[in-house]
């Protein structure tokens, strides 16, 4: 069991300050060695032991240095010490305190292979020693009574050895400085100003001489500063707070502060504003720091503007040093301002009003925003991620924005209340977060919100959980919200595309139903939902969780779920409330919660029901639960009935466990009661068997019973397995031909259908037959839902004609349901049964190789030519006589002939460029992923799609 906060830091304070003086002690050893002894002590019990006053240069002994003090007959200082009055004795160190009467109290440390040390006292007669004036304004004052001299031994990892302890001995010493100390902090705030200090300890032993100590700390007068320049601008408030403290030590709970371990309280302040003080003490070993932390929330009201902001989180950490040498305070530049982890504001306006909230979420920004434009409101969360290790920046935003009554009505009574949509860079969706949040109806609040800034810090901490960051994945939708009835029914949902290392659908929403009127419902029933598709597996998976909805005011709670997957682990579960207790959950089913009403929800009376409700492959599950609770004062009745049953579909049969019990108590003890558990099963024969009690105080009684009845039913006649099988084989929608595609020629569509109806099969090609009335080589005893004699049914073989026979055969595997050919050996195994299995149910027939010339592959090659044509002579100018005339003569003779000679008229040069082809490859006809056939000629591609069966296709590789 983990320690508290209080038990730790005692022992880190115990186990710093006494390890501490046993290294200085050992330090020193040498040294004092040669100190005489302190005559001013020859009076005292321990004569000749206390040595001369030392004064080593060791940063562990600087405190206990400090306390030195001499006031008449009073003195305090640091003496050398051995363990008795013989000169070869052990020495050590203590700090020694005494009067004039001769009281005398020291603590005494003796190096000895472990950290501890020894509290001494002797002749206190109920008094004390005067009060001893310290530096910094302290003064130090022992006192007690010590009947007997009182020595007990103390260390940090062993509880306290008594050595010497007279029955009501005591002694204490107490630390105190009346005035306030220079504050510790930047001026004007944050800073803490420490006012009256008081400290003390005592040990001692009770009347009956069982051993006490315990200590405190004290701090009245104080003040903590908390106005950081930012907001000393903005915010109009008082942020001083008083600072008394109460700090308590003992023996069993360590450490307490205000009555708790856990080291925290909270400070009043003015105008009904509080400020948080907590003490986190390491875990590491060896540690020796402590933080006081001081933090708080404002919410503050900006004068003259409709504007409320409220900050979460503001505050400072103040650094605590317990190692010997180092100051215990720190510097003013050593604080640690604690950043703000939640802010809001609020904004009302007559027109426009809204609220807005952000929160820190380890690295992470979150927050929520609602705005209220009449008629008209919108919502938005949003999460933001600074880039951190391998994932980069990232964020995610959810927006929505709802229509006045009546909406954009789409007919039947239905219409369009809001509209929205997700979009998540970054961002993918975690499915097991979300099914958490489906369960305990935080999805619901996520989708068009009334209130998403009041919703709570919930809400917005499961958004970054639910929608985490990851590099290359885009999380985008649309989201809609439907009424009927005037807002009776109310739904939300969101289609979420995830698009990343494979594409994903995930749907999330939400169903209200309010009855009879939506603003004070007796009937409120909401139901959060999540959708899973995943078409590469392929599986479907719906999640449904009631948690929020209440009946008359009766809180109803629980979980639903449908499931239906293909692939190699195939499944159907549909579950409300969950499973029978022995079913082995299949994957990827989330927890559930029973479906649960307390019907009764008054204080002293509990009526709690729940049940479960499951549908598999193999069987029917179902059960219920019900308790009751009535009492006051430990005086009443206490009841319970439950059952689980299990129905197995074919031949039918049940198998119920049944218990029940009521009680009447008495302060706690059970007067009389009486409880029944049976087991139930059946039918033919029916067989009955359980134990009842019945308890008197006194005494109790139990009895056990079994009874059975009836017969055993006649065993059925099954079908005619291999008539049916025959009949499956014969029929021609089981026979398939898949052609090579190598012929060389074109086929005409009744060959095509010829092909396909495998009437006529290709030399190249192959003949497949499938059915799924049975599953093949496998021992079958159950048929159409009876048992049915053990047999065996398989394909061996098959020829193409008479003396053709198949080359080889390739076994085709179908779902099958095991609970439909071989029966259950037990209820457990119809539990554990799984739902599919792939099994043979038929095969394809591949044909010897045709006879004939081997298909050669032979690469095209060409050849380019570019040709030009001579570049046109220029055309002679006419002589200046004629350079007027000319030109109107041309045009007139080439307007009238049309006159088009390469000489005069330049024909624009065609030029023929070849673009390369573009490339080609194979993809799947479903997915269009890459077929990986890797890098191979035009002939091996198209041979390769004709061999596919329809399965790859021919594309341009940009399509991919």
């Amino acid at each position: 069991m983990a320690e508290d906060q209080g038990t730790r830091l005692l022992r880190l304070v115990s186990r710093t300050f006494v390890s501490a003086l046993e290294e200085a002690a050992a330090a020193v050893m040498q040294d004092l060695a040669g100190l005489p002894v302190d005559e001013r002590f020859a009076a005292s019990p321990y004569a000749g032991r206390i040595l001369q006053a030392v004064h080593p240069d060791h940063p562990a002994l600087a405190v206990l240095d400090r306390l030195s003090a001499d006031a008449g007959t009073t003195h305090a200082g640091l003496h050398g010490w051995r363990d008795t009055a013989a000169d070869d004795a052990p020495h050590g160190l203590a700090f020694v305190a005494t009067s004039g009467d001769g009281a005398v109290a020291l603590l005494s440390v003796v190096p000895q292979g472990h950290p501890a040390v020894t509290v001494r006292a002797a002749g206190f007669s109920g008094g004390s020693i005067p009060p001893l004036p310290l530096p910094g304004g302290f003064t130090l004052t022992i006192g007690g009574n010590t009947p007997g001299e009182l020595a007990v031994g103390l260390s940090s990892e062993t509880p306290p050895a008594v050595l010497q302890l007279p029955a009501g001995s005591r002694v204490e010493l107490a630390l105190a400085r009346s005035g306030p100390a220079e504050p510790v902090g930047v001026e004007g705030g944050p800073a803490v100003q420490f006012g009256a200090v008081s400290t003390g300890a005592f040990v001692g032993a009770d009347p009956t001489g069982e051993l006490e100590h315990g200590g405190h700390l004290r701090l009245t007068g104080g003040e903590v500063v908390l106005a950081p320049g930012f907001l000393r601008g903005m915010l109009p408030v008082d942020l001083a707070f008083p600072l008394e403290l109460d700090l308590q030590v003992s023996a069993g709970a360590g450490v307490v502060m205000g009555g708790s371990p856990s080291l925290r309280t909270r400070l009043p302040g003015s105008g009904g504003r509080w400020l948080d003080l907590a003490l986190e003490v390491p875990e590491a070993a060896g540690t020796a720091a402590i933080r006081a932390s001081f933090e708080t929330s404002l919410t503050v009201a900006l004068p003259g503007a409709p504007v409320e902001v409220r900050v979460d989180g503001l505050g400072f950490g103040l650094p605590l040093s317990l190692k010997p040498g180092t100051p215990l305070l720190p510097k003013p530049a050593e604080l640690l301002p604690a950043v703000p982890d939640g802010a809001g504001v609020s904004l009302d306006l007559p027109v426009v009003a809204g609220s807005g909230v952000l929160a820190r979420i380890g690295d992470d920004l979150a927050g929520a925003l609602s705005v209220r434009i009449p008629p008209m409101s919108a919502s938005a969360f949003g999460v933001l991620s600074p880039a951190r290790g391998d994932n980069p920046l990232s964020f995610l935003v959810v927006m929505g924005a709802t229509f006045p009554p009546p909406g954009v009505q789409i007919g039947f009574g239905f219409a369009i209340t809001g509209v929205g949509g997700v979009v998540g860079v970054n961002r993918r969706i975690d499915r097991d977060a979300l099914m958490r949040a489906v369960s305990d109806g935080t999805a619901a609040q996520i989708l068009f919100p009334s209130d998403p800034a009041g919703t709570g810090r919930s809400t917005i901490e499961a958004l970054p959980a639910i929608f985490p960051a990851a590099r290359g994945s885009v999380v985008t939708g649309p989201m809609f919200q439907v009424g009927w009835g005037g807002r009776i029914i109310t739904g939300s949902v969101a289609v979420l595309v995830e698009t990343g290392s494979q594409v994903r659908l995930t749907i999330m929403g939400k169903l209200v139903v309010a009855l009879p009127d939506p603003a004070a419902p007796l009937v409120f029933l909401q139901v959060s939902f999540a959708g899973f598709i995943d078409p590469a597996e392929p599986g479907v998976m719906f999640v449904a969780g009631l948690a929020g909805s209440h009946i008359v005011g009766a809180p109803l709670t629980g979980d639903l779920m449908l499931l239906t997957r293909g692939g190699d682990d195939p499944a159907l579960v549909i579950s409300a409330g969950g499973f029978h207790p022995g079913f082995p959950v299949p994957r990827g089913v989330p927890p559930l919660t029973r479906l649960s009403m307390d019907l009764c929800p008054v204080p002293w009376i509990e009526m709690r029901c729940e049940a479960y409700f499951a549908l598999t492959t193999n069987t029917l599950q179902l059960g219920a639960a019900l308790e009751l609770i009535a009492e006051v004062s430990g005086c009443g009745l206490r009841g319970f009935l439950e059952f689980d049953a299990l129905v197995q579909y074919s031949p039918f049969r049940f198998v119920a466990d049944i218990s029940g019990g009521i009680a009447l108590r008495v302060l706690g003890r059970t007067l009389m009661g009486v409880s029944l558990a049976f087991h139930l099963e059946g039918p033919a024969p029916y067989l009955a068997r359980g134990r009842g009690s019945i308890d008197l105080f006194l005494f109790e009684v139990s009895f056990d019973f079994e009874i059975g009845w009836g017969s055993p039913a006649p065993d059925p006649v099954g079908g005619d397995v291999g008539l049916d099988l025959r009949k499956a084989l014969a029929d021609p929608a089981a026979w398939r031909s898949r052609g090579s595609g190598r012929q060389t020629f074109e086929l005409t569509a009744r060959s095509e259908k010829a092909l396909e109806d495998a009437t006529v099969v290709d030399p190249y090609g192959t003949v497949s037959v499938r059915q799924e009335v049975v599953p093949l080589g496998v021992e079958i005893r159950r048929y159409g839902g009876v048992p049915v004699q053990a047999q065996r049914w398989d394909l061996t073989g098959g020829d193409f004609a008479e003396g053709e026979p198949a080359e080889h055969t390739v076994e085709i595997r179908a779902d099958f349901a095991p609970g439909m050919f071989v029966p259950s050996r037990s209820d457990d195994d119809a539990l554990t049964k799984e739902a599919f299995v792939r099994l043979r149910s038929g095969m394809e027939l591949h044909p010897e190789s045709a006879a004939g010339p081997e298909f050669r592959p032979a690469d095209l090659v060409w050849e380019e030519r570019v040709l030009a044509r001579d570049i046109p002579m220029p055309v002679p100018m006419p002589s200046p006589v004629g350079r007027r005339v000319v030109p109107e003569i041309l045009d007139s003779v080439i307007s009238a002939s049309f006159f088009r000679h390469r000489r005069w008229w330049t024909v624009p040069e065609m030029t023929v460029q070849v673009a390369a082809a573009p490339p080609v490859a194979a993809a799947s006809r479903w997915s269009m992923a890459a077929s990986g056939l890797g890098a191979v000629t035009g002939l091996e591609l198209a041979q390769a799609v004709a061999d596919s069966g329809g399965a790859l296709m021919t594309v341009e590789a940009w399509e991919m």
